[in-house]
């Protein structure tokens, strides 16, 4: 098998919680040294990129309600490739990743990529951290090196990527708009400080510097990104029907989820 030679992989995810992160950056790693990074949390970095034939892009998101973040389809449309292999990885919280992976390749190959891998991995759960709690684990990265190793397979075989077809579960007719969102999102107690770092780091603005105690429930996605950089753990789920959610969703949830991955495979 001959060398694949990549100009640059692009690593690309929504992580608000590091765990998307933490799958994404241990498998680019272990496929290329050559790697430009952006998490399209940040406003900043969700920009135009320009990729060509030679190069290879790693697309990491979470899975919410069993699609990728809504507040990603927007700057997807800024990525643009030239039959560029994509690899596109769905990070979920033990539920079931139902249509992210066919959605994710959908779209990518609108945009000029030709998806030749795809894996679905374990993380603790970013509204209900109580499930995978302990996700990704130790067999979790095994699972994700062999599947970063196979991925580098895949890229040194020219004759495979142009002619294999990756076939990928999901429904084919899914709907990108039709998870509403859950009914509760975090909110700052009185140990709030005002350092305004939940405000900095919200993806969808829904925090202000005015009171930063408060969010705004129309733009909340419930990404959980101001719970995890709050310094003094004020941010939170506080309301009565989260506590009601969090029972049922971890009896639904208790059976343990193994990672899954698809290749492409000759025609």
């Amino acid at each position: 098998m001959r060398k694949a030679v990549i100009i640059m992989l692009y690593n690309i995810y929504f992580s608000a919680k590091g765990t998307t992160k933490k799958c994404a950056d241990f498998v680019v790693q272990k496929i290329s040294k050559e790697i430009k990074t952006f998490n399209w949390l940040s406003i900043e970095e969700r920009v135009s990129v320009d990729m060509l034939t030679q190069d290879v892009l790693l697309f990491s998101m979470p899975v919410y309600g069993g699609y990728i973040p809504q507040i990603c389809l927007e700057p997807i449309q800024k990525l643009h490739g030239q039959n560029t292999p994509a690899i596109i990885q769905a990070v979920y919280g033990n539920r079931h990743f139902d249509n992210a992976l066919i959605q994710m390749q959908d779209l990518l190959e609108k945009q000029g990529f030709k998806v030749i891998a795809a894996g679905t991995f374990l993380a603790e759960h970013s509204i209900f951290p109580t499930v995978a709690a302990d996700r990704p684990n130790i067999e979790d990265y095994v699972a994700m090196e062999k599947f970063a190793l196979q991925c580098k397979d895949i890229l040194a075989n020219n004759d495979l990527i142009a002619n294999g077809k990756l076939t990928v579960p999901g429904d084919k007719n899914f709907d990108p708009l039709a998870f509403k969102g859950v009914p509760f999102h975090p909110h700052g107690d009185e140990s709030c400080i005002g350092c305004m770092q939940c405000v900095n780091v919200c993806p969808a603005q829904a925090i202000t510097m005015d009171n930063p105690k408060l969010t705004n429930n129309e733009l909340c996605i419930s990404c959980g990104a101001c719970i995890s950089i709050c310094p003094v753990n004020a941010r939170n789920y506080y309301e009565p029907i989260y506590q009601q959610a969090k029972a049922g969703f971890e009896i639904k949830c208790k059976e343990v989820r193994q990672a899954q991955v698809f290749y492409l495979k000759a025609q």
